[in-house]
């Protein structure tokens, strides 16, 4: 027997409103997209040389886990770690999330490089496509004042993250219709 959800008008709902007002609006969803925002700025802290031969793909506690294609890779980032824990202070506080440690592997590299896209990435879709949609602003102020007030990004990082913000949420918006 399949049950129908209903308002307090006792009317179907549609499964959009269904999924907007709780799998959508939940802490995990509002965890993942901050996560994927940090994510899509992996180029930018690690730099071109590890851009295409690392990936983070997860974040649990205060830690960040990056793949690395291979042992050479990782041993050299580690090396690196405490510089690339400074470069993610630009782009995780304005998020209010705290990272103070990176795990990198890489016998995880075939499970995480060749991950696709979601249809959801901002990159999916042209400007064009995005720039019609309609989002709430206001809902991002706090994230907005955070990346105004922060002294690690310069002005043109600042409208860059900004920027992927809005297109982040804009592409939710239009998977959404």
């Amino acid at each position: 027997m399949c049950r129908l959800f209903k308002n307090m008008e006792n009317e179907p709902l549609l499964i959009s409103d269904i999924l907007n007002n709780g799998l959508f609006n939940s802490n995990k969803a509002k965890i993942a997209l901050k996560c994927v925002t940090i994510f899509s700025f992996w180029g930018q802290i690690a730099g071109k040389k590890f851009e295409q031969s690392s990936k983070p793909y997860a974040i649990k506690g205060m830690k960040l886990y990056v793949s690395c294609e291979n042992p050479y890779v990782m041993q050299e980032l580690i090396m690196y770690k405490k510089i690339l824990l400074q470069k993610l202070i630009p782009y995780t506080r304005p998020l209010e999330i705290v990272i103070n440690d990176i795990a990198f592997d890489y016998k995880s590299w075939n499970e995480h490089k060749k991950v696709p896209l979601p249809d959801d990435f901002p990159d999916f879709y042209t400007d064009e496509r995005l720039l019609n949609i309609d989002i709430c602003e206001d809902d991002f102020k706090n994230v907005f004042i955070n990346i105004d007030n922060s002294e690690y990004l310069n002005d043109e990082q600042k409208r860059k993250f900004k920027e992927r913000i809005i297109k982040l949420q804009k592409a939710k918006r239009l998977r959404l219709m």
